[in-house]
């Protein structure tokens, strides 16, 4: 019993490999592809050319049966090649069969499909002539290089782009070839993407296709001619003897297309686009509900991103967003970034809001008019502002305020006067020794607590100062780090507090609060303007040093503004 099971388990794992290797070879014959190709498709009587049958797989060499060549053409013995290649651990193999023909009537003949296994080639149909130079005068005229022009629409509004594609087959050897974009009166072109190129076979001529695309913008309204792309360049020959070789020019050009450009309606008012599609899109970093009313902090930024998707106009032609925020924030827009897609003009706008006081702020809604080229109709597209409830950062450093002292003036009063003479009773002033002995303690008394006052004024001065100094050298140390980190935002955000608490040393020189300002909205802008750069510090952080010399200047006066020179 054991031994049947055990017999059964190795026919079945047979029966399991030979199914694997059937399957794989079922794929490979029914992967494989035949192609046959010549030459030429026009020759003249007993003119030779060359026809080569392949097939991608590795077949018996008596696989291809040329007898149904006869009795239109003669025929050589072929020339069989085979080989086997591994690109990324792929195995492919390869067939061909290499032949001389010759046709030998005038008329059109066709090589007919050869079947090569399960595969099968397309017939390719021969134009056979009285001799080989009237074959080769119609070779020149025939489509061995051809091209054309195709749009994707004749009528237009000014201001509006239609896609023109180029599309050239070249069937033969050439050098120094070039393509001239198509033109018109009052149109211009701009050629979009680069260019695609890959293999067709058409009737038996292998061709390169080289397909360009261009944007045709119409400025001004009328019938206009749209002049065709030109090709150019020189068609390799080959020369009999010494194997030399010799060139041709070759012209083509594409046909000339009609267009019919509409003029801008009279009524229609404000910023003309026209299209057939227009897209404007929104979002808001941190996410925020556009519908409702939104927590923000004084210099914590917002970033709001604007998306614009536009059919059939060009770059130039796309609109320039230009907001009017409020003053209680700073609004810094970055350089817009364009890209195309299937027809879409696409520019994507950044632009970074810094709200700079407490309060309700309301960012405006973008509402941009447009002309439907599908319904003929203005239309608009908008999307919605925001409101925002601005409060004060409790974790920015500029909420530190040193804690309040009491001055010693206030702390302390000047003691009523115990020191007055004895009383005078009836008019007679007491004598003895007591009276001297009050006056020298009374007056030991003042002297002491004079110093003790004085000391302690001096010493509520260096505390203040203390307090103070600390104070100032966060903000000094934020700022610092934040101009190291080359973090605009902070440096702004810092600067604020840090010019709170040098408000009283600026007040003495007003022009350098003002280079400072400056210093920083350059900081800024060159951050987030149009023409963004690499900003350098070394101006403000001149200026800094020169507030620092300000600020040690005043610091020596207030010490020593705490003693009496008297």
């Amino acid at each position: 019993m054991n031994r049947l099971s055990f017999g059964k388990r190795i026919a079945s794992s047979w029966l399991y490999i030979a199914l694997i290797l059937s399957a794989l070879v079922s794929t490979q014959a029914m992967a494989a592809q035949a192609e046959a190709t010549v030459s030429k498709n026009v020759v003249g009587v007993n003119e030779v050319f060359q026809l080569t049958v392949s097939v991608d797989d590795s077949v018996n060499a008596n696989s291809l049966d040329l007898t149904p060549l006869s009795p239109d053409f003669a025929y050589g013995r072929p020339s069989i090649s085979s080989g086997t290649s591994m690109i990324n651990g792929v195995i492919s193999r390869n067939t061909s069969w290499t032949v001389a023909l010759a046709a030998t009537k005038v008329g059109t003949f066709t090589i007919p499909a050869f079947q090569i296994g399960s595969s099968k080639t397309d017939p390719i149909t021969i134009t056979v002539l009285k001799s080989a130079k009237q074959s080769q005068s119609a070779q020149a005229n025939q489509s061995s290089i051809s091209i054309e022009g195709i749009n994707d629409k004749s009528t237009i509004y000014v201001g509006e782009s239609i896609n023109y594609r180029v599309r050239i087959l070249i069937g033969e050897q050439m050098d120094q070839a070039s393509l001239a974009p198509p033109y018109g009166d009052g149109l211009t072109a701009t050629q979009v993407g680069q260019d695609a190129q890959n293999e067709v076979v058409q009737n038996g001529r292998r061709y390169i296709v080289i397909t360009r695309n261009y944007q045709i913008t119409a400025d001004k309204p009328g019938n206009i001619t749209l002049h065709g792309a030109k090709f150019s360049g020189s068609v390799i020959k080959g020369s009999r003897g010494f194997g030399s070789t010799l060139t041709m020019p070759v012209d083509k050009t594409a046909k000339n297309i009609e267009l019919t450009v509409k003029a801008k309606p009279a009524n229609y008012q404000g910023l003309w686009l026209p299209t057939p599609d227009f897209q404007l899109q929104q979002t808001w970093q941190p996410t925020f509900n556009a519908n409702t009313e939104v927590n923000a902090k004084v210099g914590e930024p917002i970033t709001r991103t604007l998306t614009l998707r536009i059919k059939n106009i060009a770059q130039s032609s796309m609109p320039n967003i230009s907001l009017t925020y409020p003053n209680t924030v700073r609004s810094y827009n970055e350089k817009p970034e364009y890209s195309e897609s299937n027809g879409y003009t696409i520019m994507t706008l950044k632009q970074v809001i810094i709200p700079r006081e407490t309060g309700k702020v309301v960012l405006p809604e973008i509402a941009i008019n447009w002309w439907n080229t599908q319904t003929e109709k203005e239309q608009v597209t908008k999307v919605t502002g925001l409101t925002l409830n601005v409060t004060a950062d409790p974790n920015a450093s500029a909420t530190i305020v040193p804690p309040a002292l009491t001055t010693p003036e206030a702390a302390q009063t000047s003691p009523k006067a115990d020191n007055h003479l004895p009383a005078i009773q009836n008019g007679v002033m007491h004598s003895g020794y007591w009276p001297w002995a009050t006056a020298v303690f009374a007056l030991l008394w003042l002297i002491t607590l004079t110093l003790l006052i004085k000391a302690r004024k001096a010493q509520s001065n260096t505390n203040t100062m203390s307090i103070q100094t600390t104070v100032n050298t966060d903000i000094d140390k934020a700022l610092q780090q934040a101009l190291a980190e080359r973090d605009a935002i902070k440096v702004q955000t810092y600067f604020k507090q840090w010019k709170r608490q040098q408000q009283a040393k600026l007040a003495t020189n007003p022009e350098l609060a003002s280079e400072l300002d400056n210093a920083v909205a350059e900081i800024m802008a060159s951050t987030y303007s149009q023409d963004r750069q690499q900003w350098d510090d070394k101006r403000f952080q001149q200026l800094l040093k020169q507030v620092a010399q300000l600020k040690m200047t005043s610091s020596q006066h207030s010490a020593l503004s705490g003693l009496d020179p008297k």
